[in-house]
């Protein structure tokens, strides 16, 4: 009897010491309430480069959310915002970053697939993953809320099942039960409301949310003129973070892996060329820019937010030819076959209409956030 008690007592001893050697690693500046199962002991990151910045489930995300089309009593979406694209198996939805900025992460599904679209506003970097990963020899299907914890500032999720914490950027496991479990990337555009519209006209739209509705205590939007000066790491917003000096913090990237490879392509680079063809580790793709998506972290009134633009990626190889591109108008133009290709990789016009070139994984962040969990990447520079 004496034994099991002890035995009892000593289970319960090393937890409360687990506890509070993880409560001691992981920063917690504002003295927040931990609340957490997660199995701490395993882990592929040290637990002192995470912090504490809101409590578990202190973001509220969506589940399943409604959509609407265009043409719908409520749409009020300015044209130029920026939406995540996504189009599977016939099935287009479009994510405004603007309703992302208050919720930051959706459990969906789309055309058969179980995604999670996410959105970090202090990394502006916008994902989408399969809920579905592979696990102990089986399929588990996973739904994700927002832990409140960040390294380097990016946000990190947690799954309801094991609890296990998971990095947004890197998209893998780091703390927990399920650590080092890597997350599918699934194929995303970031473009405009009126882009979105114009390639799936019949596509689906998140029903709106406003401000007022999600937290009467805001005045502004969440992250309000965090992005006003691409140089300005304003500590209201960002926790302290050693800087990678090649690029300012919130300059945006788009980035490209290839093989464990990675090289970014600065927007400011990207808007002097429009069009950029290019070859990385053997593989030809292009980005397209389009000049006048604004930024949701700047104005209240997306009308007065400065612009920053879009871009997107495509492997260039296609029928067996590899084509080159030039900015036509609002479109894009091969010059092999003199085809009209739109910012989603889609033919418009010409012997290849009705094609998609193939989406490359990439997205759009602040290079701050991408170079502190990639600081090898190569940065490209224009001639």
């Amino acid at each position: 009897m004496y034994k099991i008690l002890f035995n009892r007592y000593f289970a319960v001893a090393l937890l409360m010491f687990a506890f509070l050697v993880t409560h001691a690693q992981v920063k917690n500046p504002h003295n927040l309430p931990y609340k957490w199962k997660t199995d701490t002991s395993k882990s592929n990151v040290a637990l002192s480069d995470l912090s504490i910045a809101t409590v578990k489930d202190g973001i509220l995300t969506m589940n399943y959310p409604e959509f609407i089309h265009k043409n719908d009593k409520g749409f009020n979406y300015y044209e130029f915002e920026p939406v995540i694209c996504i189009n599977f198996n016939g099935v287009a939805k479009a994510y405004p970053l603007s309703l992302l900025t208050m919720y930051e992460l959706a459990n969906d599904s789309c055309g058969g697939e179980q995604i999670m679209v996410t959105y970090c506003p202090m990394c502006n970097a916008a994902m989408v993953f399969n809920r579905r990963v592979k696990w102990k020899d089986s399929s588990i299907l996973l739904n994700f809320g927002i832990s409140g914890l960040l390294m380097h500032n990016d946000m990190i999720m947690y799954d309801r099942q094991t609890e296990t914490w998971w990095e947004q950027l890197m998209g893998e496991a780091i703390v927990g039960e399920m650590a080092g479990t890597e997350l599918k990337m699934m194929r995303a555009l970031i473009i405009s409301v009126k882009d979105y519209f114009d390639r799936f006209p019949d596509g689906l739209i998140l029903a709106p949310v406003t401000i007022k509705e999600k937290d009467k205590r805001n005045k502004h939007r969440p992250f309000y003129h965090m992005d006003h000066n691409s140089t300005n790491f304003d500590s209201a917003y960002f926790l302290p973070e050693v800087l990678d000096k090649r690029l300012p913090p919130l300059e945006r990237v788009l980035d490209i892996h290839v093989e464990g490879h990675t090289k970014i392509y600065p927007f400011e680079a990207i808007r002097k060329k429009q069009v950029i063809n290019e070859v990385f580790d053997n593989m030809a793709f292009v980005i397209f820019y389009h000049d006048e998506t604004v930024s949701v972290l700047d104005e209240d009134n997306l009308s007065a937010s400065r612009k920053t633009g879009s871009a997107t990626a495509f492997r260039s190889y296609l029928d067996g030819v590899n084509l080159t591109f030039k900015k036509e108008g609002d479109y894009f133009k091969d010059e092999q076959t003199g085809s009209i290709w739109d910012i989603t990789g889609f033919c418009r016009d010409g012997v290849s209409k009705g094609k998609q070139l193939w989406i490359l994984p990439h997205s759009n962040h602040f290079a701050f956030a991408y170079l502190a969990f990639f600081p090898d990447s190569e940065i490209y520079e224009s001639e």
